[in-house]
């Protein structure tokens, strides 16, 4: 059994347009691949050169095609054309927190700026439209920050209820949605824009510990935006938020965490984290849908969030999912990688975009363990 935590929203918001956005620096995974190996050789020496195949097997098994980073260094062979990291293949003095979080001042809001231009537009509301703010990040902090930076880059409105959502993880894309909808319901006049950007690529951990590999196997950068507001408050509009529901699976408090270092944020995931979230889906799944009234033979259209490939693999075996259930997630996996709460907008975007009708599962996962989930229903 899981360990539920607040019961399952019931008021309905609409979502009315979704925007993403990418840095410009795309590498190959095996490029990212050769720059690890690189480094682990030149900074262990024999210890290094052990790593290396588990290395090499990581990223080969990714899942993970490409990924997007603000940094280009991860695209060089030749240290002397490094950027960020200094001109040395063993990258010392390895980058403080500090100057990571420089960077992440500098690189974070443009693409916070790109995404939600993209979900305005789509949406048809215009900035000056928006009475509620709701931003999230798990990268990188400063204040003033990101959201009061949009405010005057997109025009919003200076009184409007500004919210930011910190340090969740995956999973804190479902929390921003949970606010928005409460916002809707609890003043219908709202609308609510979320706003969700990570810099991922900015945490590289070179220590030569499992769960540090397996993360810089995975994660990469981006941004997405959705809008939010009252059904009918204008025509259209890509689908209504119906229930929300969120657990903590029994068990498996260190399986997964997110601590700041000396130098930069540590992400450790434990190989179990696969198994738990396949043990647990079922049920999860089953009281997010009677939140709603539905049985689970009526969702026939999935937005899981790709936290990696044998996440989606445990899931789509829990669930009886077939291939192209868990396509749209699989292919966000295979050309952006893991962008941390900003992912599941992109495999929300896609699965929309592919059209279908009925309800529409998402899922996401993060530090806790937690699960998080959300139903869609086609607009009426």
């Amino acid at each position: 059994m899981l360990t539920t935590g607040v019961p399952p929203a019931r008021s309905i918001a609409r979502l009315y347009g979704l925007g993403t956005a990418l840095p410009a620096i795309s590498s190959a995974q095996s490029t990212v691949m050769r720059f690890m190996t690189a480094t682990a050789r030149a900074s262990f020496g024999e210890e290094g050169a052990r790593a290396a195949p588990l290395i090499e097997r990581l990223y080969a098994s990714s899942g993970i095609e490409r990924r997007h980073s603000v940094l280009k260094d991860y695209a060089q062979d030749d240290p002397s054309a490094f950027e960020f990291y200094p001109k040395d293949r063993a990258l010392e003095p390895f980058p403080s927190t500090a100057r990571r979080m420089e960077a992440y001042e500098r690189e974070a809001p443009p693409l916070a700026e790109a995404a939600a231009r993209a979900a305005l537009a789509r949406s048809g509301f215009k900035a000056e439209e928006v009475t509620h703010l709701v931003f999230t990040t798990c990268t990188g902090f400063f204040a003033p920050g990101p959201d009061l930076l949009l405010i005057e880059d997109l025009g919003l409105r200076k009184d409007m209820s500004r919210t930011q959502v910190g340090f969740m993880g995956c999973y804190a894309g479902f929390n921003a949605m949970k606010l928005a909808a409460a916002f809707v319901a609890a003043d219908p006049t709202a609308v609510v824009l979320v706003v969700s950007v990570e810099r991922c690529t900015l945490h590289f951990q070179k220590r030569l510990l499992p769960e540090f590999m397996v993360a810089n196997s995975l994660f990469a950068d981006g941004a997405a935006s959705a809008v939010f507001a009252a059904p009918g408050a204008r025509r259209g509009g890509l689908a209504d938020l119906a229930a929300t529901h969120g657990s903590v699976a029994p068990d498996s408090f260190n399986q997964m965490s997110w601590r700041i270092g000396d130098t930069g944020f540590e992400m450790s995931l434990d190989r179990l984290v696969p198994d738990t979230i396949g043990a647990h889906a079922p049920a999860f799944v089953a009281e997010l849908l009677a939140g709603a009234g539905l049985a689970r033979e009526e969702v026939r259209r999935w937005a899981p969030h790709p936290g990696g490939r044998r996440i989606i693999s445990a899931l789509a075996d829990a669930l009886k999912l077939d291939e192209d259930a868990t396509r749209s997630s699989r292919e966000v996996l295979a050309g952006c990688g893991n962008m941390s709460s900003a992912t599941i907008f992109f495999v929300l975007e896609r699965e929309l975009a592919r059209g279908g009708t009925g309800p529409l599962v998402a899922l996401g996962f993060g530090p806790g363990l937690t699960m998080e989930g959300a139903l869609f229903l086609p607009p009426r």
